[in-house]
């Protein structure tokens, strides 16, 4: 579909649709697009990251963060659902916690802090649903949340990589605060198009729908398309597949020992003295032939500020204030308005200005998902925890 179909098949849709199109919100007096003292951009990463791995590309996602070292990471979220939590036949499969243990290891390497509470396991009842009514076991991410964006002088970037349950009861608790403080919503969610319920989206669909209802500043990185959530040659579509042999080639020794915490199953005792323990060289080759989806790396590359270009010495994550004659693999945020309906199914047109959120796009070509393994393998492997 071109451009001009495009806009005369979302303006038909619109036509059929009576929500409000929100704006984007507008910052308030004293709020700021600069960075912090330290030039960094102040972060919250919300994550449905479990122990043992749902699915091992939040591990990979997270390491990315703090990689990046524009990012001045504020506070981890996890974002947790009850059926995750529990064994079948109650539950999806294994009995996971959520991901506390994997936070906890990587702040220790890091020498750091990372404050980290977890949200809601289950979903909101509607899309003004604030969780007041919750326990108060439940309350911890939203409280956290809230209480970063009070604290910050500067406008937060909120990354979410799974359900928008904590941001968007959040908003519903303290709209004002939320409009203020928020620069950017990273929203790794949704299709742009079709009615298979895309699976971030299942894991909360009042909540999807409630963020998109909200104005926040929407930068939306859709993990499925009309082709579905594993096209990876598609204009709109942040999907990627590499392998762990790809992506983890350079990794130091106390990370290989991270990773390989979380990947095998039946870990017990001291997590602090497993990082210690990274000599199984049988073991790692195992995990080296393992392959992975990813979806989240071009919101939190943009984010940061960089671009994928190839240098030489190969495809790298670049400050784009640094590129000088590198080849550039094109990717943008184009402007958009944007509508969702009952279902969570959200009907969107390009638009010259205004409009209510931004979309992702990227240059097609067959070489994309070697070019980001490629970037990523050199990003991780720049991560010094020794």
């Amino acid at each position: 579909m071109n451009r001009r179909d495009l806009l005369v098949a979302g303006a038909a849709a619109f036509a059929g649709l009576t929500t409000t199109v929100r704006p984007m919100a507008k910052p308030t007096a004293g709020w700021t697009d600069q960075r912090t003292k330290n030039g960094k951009i102040p972060l919250v990463h919300i994550t449905d990251l479990y122990h043992p791995p749902q699915d091992p590309d939040d591990h990979i996602d997270l390491v990315t963060v703090v990689a990046l070292n524009e990012y001045d990471l504020k506070g981890v979220i996890l974002d947790t659902t009850r059926k995750f939590l529990l064994a079948s036949p109650a539950g999806f499969d294994i009995q996971r916690d959520p991901g506390f243990i994997p936070v906890v290891q990587l702040a220790y390497l890091l020498g750091r802090s990372i404050p980290v509470a977890t949200g809601p396991t289950l979903p909101l009842t509607s899309p003004e649903d604030d969780l007041a009514d919750r326990p108060p076991g439940d309350q911890a991410g939203v409280k956290l949340l809230l209480d970063i964006l009070e604290e910050c002088r500067e406008g937060v970037v909120v990354s979410v990589v799974g359900s928008a349950r904590v941001l968007t009861a959040a908003y519903n608790r303290s709209p004002e605060l939320v409009r203020t403080k928020v620069r950017s919503v990273l929203l790794n969610a949704g299709s742009t198009a079709g009615r298979k319920r895309e699976w971030n989206v299942s894991l909360d669909p009042e909540a999807y729908i409630g963020l998109w209802r909200s104005g926040l500043p929407v930068h939306w990185y859709p993990c499925a398309t009309d082709r579905g959530a594993f096209n990876p040659d598609h204009d709109r579509g942040t999907y990627w597949k590499t392998t762990h042999g790809e992506i983890f080639r350079d990794l130091g020794a106390s990370l290989r020992a991270w990773f390989m915490y979380a990947f095998l199953p039946g870990h017990s005792g001291d997590i602090i003295t497993a990082l210690a323990d990274a000599e199984h060289p049988g073991t790692w080759d195992r995990i080296l032939t393992g392959q992975r989806n990813m979806w989240a790396t071009a919101s939190l590359v943009m984010g940061a500020g960089r671009v994928l270009a190839k240098t030489s010495q190969g495809w790298r994550f670049v400050p784009s204030s640094l590129v000088k004659g590198d080849k550039i693999w094109s990717w943008r945020l184009d402007r958009i308005e944007a509508l969702v309906d009952a279902k969570g199914e959200v009907q969107w047109r390009l638009v010259d200005g205004g409009g209510n959120a931004l979309l992702f796009g990227r240059g097609r070509g067959p070489e994309f998902g070697r070019a980001m393994s490629e970037a990523l393998g050199a990003l991780l492997g720049s991560l010094r925890t020794e």
